[in-house]
């Protein structure tokens, strides 16, 4: 039998315990705390830390392969503490405390206490084990620390009733966990057979949509749209892209203006790529349409919400930039790269970028839902654009690694055509009305935002 081996991590939380606890046993908390660099996939869930509820999950191993793990909860007492415990999986034991003590009326401090015992013949992968749990639970407490911050806003408002169409995406599936942990109700669109009692279907190409989804609904949320990167833009990848934003938008608008109770508001994402290429100047949301292809696809996109215009149901209209995050968009395809030491600036590099953290673009979906004086187009960036050359120098310090390797801008036409705008279009946008309502973004840095979406935290 080898030994039993352990690992703690704690620190303060600035909220009362109650929050703090009530924050875990609502439906989302596992996703949120999922780590991006290495997600786990969920397969069973029984939705709850009380005692007998179990977990299985899948931990990533290579190429899609996955390590079974099944996972059992014991000695719920809250607000106290709760445990899980490994039933089959990759360790020969596992028992994880999550212990929480009041500091006072406004202090948690939250301790993670770790009990295992490694298979026969793995010791050696210990120092490496004992690494990425301290980065683990680093960004654990992180993450919890900030969504407590952002529903903090928001916690005397009644909870809403959240429709979201477009949930599949890497945005999406953060976006259901981030409102489920706020207390929210969330139901999806789904083009598939419904597969519990919180979907609904519909099909956008044939114009498919029940009303009656729309009963009770407070807010509806609006993420459809093909991936702008996914492939080379041939006329046919042209159209989808466009469709796929237009047809559904429409539809739903459609829809919610025949209703003679609507939901008190309609959100629904679009893209920085409206203004297309703003060279340095920064454009705020009086700014003109640009005339390239996305810029057409944004303009379209947003006119198909206008059945809404005559409607009670106030319309907001994202425009959203390039979003960090390790789980999915343009940071994951470039993070490979750039560990590999093989990274580097596009094109000249001066061109800028207009991003936004994934945490603070959940923050502005929450923020959009409450403030009612929010309507129309919404810059949705953080207040500091970059250039490129600084997003790849930033990202290479945050990784320690050389950035030698520019790609310039001939070659980036010659191997992705048309696309090659993604990458060298400057876009310079600031976020007034976010700020003039009131948004206070938590990553207005990008050194900070890189770090907190990768999982880079800084050393206390």
């Amino acid at each position: 039998m080898t030994r039993v081996r352990s690992f703690s991590w704690k620190s303060t939380i600035p909220h009362p315990i109650d929050e703090v606890f009530s924050w875990h046993t609502r439906p989302g908390a596992f996703e949120r705390l999922n780590a991006p660099w290495r997600p786990v996939r969920v397969v069973h869930s029984s939705g709850t830390i009380r005692t007998g509820a179990q977990v299985e999950i899948k931990l990533p191993l290579i190429f899609g392969v996955g390590i079974p793990w099944r996972l059992t909860h014991t000695d719920y007492q809250p607000p106290l503490m709760f445990r899980d415990e490994q039933i089959h999986g990759p360790f020969i034991s596992w028992r994880h405390t999550h212990s929480f003590t009041s500091e006072g009326s406004t202090l948690t401090t939250l301790s993670d206490d770790i009990e295992y015992q490694l298979p026969i013949g793995t010791a050696a992968i210990d120092p490496f084990l004992q690494r990425e749990l301290r980065r683990l639970f680093t960004h654990r407490h992180a993450v919890l620390a900030q969504d407590l911050i952002s529903h903090a806003k928001h916690r005397h408002q009644p909870r809403q009733t959240i429709l979201i169409a477009g949930a599949s995406g890497f945005i999406g599936k953060a976006l259901c966990a981030f409102l489920k942990t706020a207390g929210h109700t969330v139901r999806t669109l789904v083009r598939r057979p419904p597969l519990h009692d919180g979907e609904s279907f519909w099909d956008p190409r044939t114009g498919t949509l029940d009303a009656k989804v729309f009963s009770g609904v407070d807010a509806v949320i609006n993420l459809c749209g093909e991936n702008v990167a996914a492939k080379r833009w041939s006329y046919k990848q042209k159209i989808l892209i466009e469709e796929s934003r237009v047809k559904p938008t429409n539809l739903l608008a459609h829809t919610i203006a025949t209703l003679a109770t609507p939901p008190k508001v309609f959100i629904s994402a679009s893209g920085a790529g409206f203004y297309g290429d703003t060279g340095d100047r920064l454009t705020a949301e009086n700014g003109a349409a640009g005339s390239d292809f996305l810029s057409r696809v944004c303009v379209a996109w947003e006119r198909a919400a206008e059945p809404l215009l005559k409607s009670s149901c106030r319309t907001v209209q994202l425009r959203i930039g390039m979003v960090l995050n390790a789980a999915g968009g343009a940071l994951s395809k470039m993070l490979p790269a750039f560990k590999c030491g093989v990274g580097g600036r596009l094109g000249g590099g001066h061109q800028y970028t207009s991003w936004i953290s994934l945490h603070d673009l959940l923050g502005v979906f929450e923020h959009a839902i409450f403030y009612e004086d929010l309507k129309g187009p919404v810059n949705c960036v953080s207040p500091q654009p970059c250039t490129n050359q600084d997003l790849t120098k930033t990202l290479g310090q945050i990784l320690s690694r050389p950035t030698p390797l520019p790609m310039p801008a001939p070659a980036l036409r010659l191997l992705f055509g048309e696309m090659s705008q993604l990458l060298l279009t400057s876009s310079r946008i600031h976020p007034q009305l976010l700020l003039d309502t009131g948004y206070c973004f938590a990553h207005s840095s990008l050194e900070a935002a890189l770090r907190f979406e990768c999982g880079l935290h800084k050393r206390a």
